[in-house]
């Protein structure tokens, strides 16, 4: 279990291991149908946007 709650503020890992801020939205129920590891959605309010990343990838951020 990672504890991560709907509204909280973390940092989103990239492929380059840049970290940019982002918004936690929920669990991605569906993840282990399609055989991937765990994985949330994460909106991106300064990119106006949201995206499905690895609960791995994902860090808590102080507000």
């Amino acid at each position: 279990m990672h504890g991560f709650k709907e509204g909280q503020a973390v940092w989103v890992e990239d492929g380059d291991g840049k970290h940019h801020p982002g918004i936690f939205v929920g669990d991605n129920e569906s993840a282990g149908w399609f055989g991937g590891g765990p994985s949330a959605y994460v909106a991106h309010p300064d990119a106006h946007q949201a995206e499905v990343v690895s609960i791995f990838r994902i860090t808590p951020r102080d507000q």
